[in-house]
């Protein structure tokens, strides 16, 4: 795409955009949000212990046997409607706690005296810019959403937090000009890295899908 289509695409959008604002002001005359969020996360534990067809002497040695992970994720949400298809954002999420598990001979196990799991907790405060579109002959929004999060892994091992990138999707509704609800989901990019015991620098990557309701003020 040269510079003149991408121009031209952007005036579209700003057009339908100031359109979408000039129709349906009334229904987004609270700027302000504040709410819950409740629904599903995972912390993607997973990924480090290797398939069956994979598994041999070096890699119990090394990787997690099994791990339990995935479950109820809650969190808090505010922001700021600065027009109808613009919002900043922040949020707080508590994901579910993971138990990683490791075979009785691992280095994992030797490094900590006999320790054959541990339980690590992650939480992630976040900063989003978030864009919405009004979907034609309804009051439904659909959005998009990029910001950078702070992810914050702790257990027996580390107690650390790690910036990250962070997206979002979803669609939200006014059930009246005080109460929103909204649908949606977000990704968290963590940190892996290769080495004999890859638990010790490991953050991992988070997927949340969730429902939310707050209220406009």
């Amino acid at each position: 795409m040269n510079i003149t289509r991408l121009i031209y695409f952007l005036f579209i959008l700003l057009g339908v955009a100031a359109r979408v604002h000039a129709v349906n002001t009334d229904k987004f005359k609270y700027p302000f949000y504040a709410g819950i969020t409740g629904g599903y996360g995972c912390t993607t534990w997973q990924g480090l212990v290797p398939p069956d067809s994979k598994q041999n002497d070096a890699m119990v040695m090394s990787t997690p046997k099994f791990v339990e992970e995935g479950g109820v994720l809650w969190g808090v949400f505010a922001g700021y409607e600065f027009l109808p298809y613009f919002a900043l954002e922040a949020s707080y999420l508590r994901y579910p706690d993971a138990t990683i598990n490791f075979d009785s001979m691992s280095i994992f196990t030797y490094e900590n005296e006999g320790v054959t799991s541990f339980t690590t907790k992650t939480e992630t405060v976040s900063l989003m810019g978030k864009i919405m579109m009004m979907i034609p002959r309804t009051d439904i929004r659909v959005y998009s959403s990029l910001g950078l999060a702070e992810v914050h892994r702790s257990d027996m091992i580390t107690n650390h937090w790690k910036g990250s990138p962070t997206f979002g999707a979803g669609l939200n509704y006014n059930f009246t000009p005080r109460i929103m609800g909204e649908f949606g989901g977000v990704y968290s990019a963590g940190q892996a890295q290769s080495e004999l015991n890859p638990v010790m620098d490991y953050y991992p990557f988070l997927y949340s899908v969730y429902l939310r309701l707050a209220y406009r003020f």
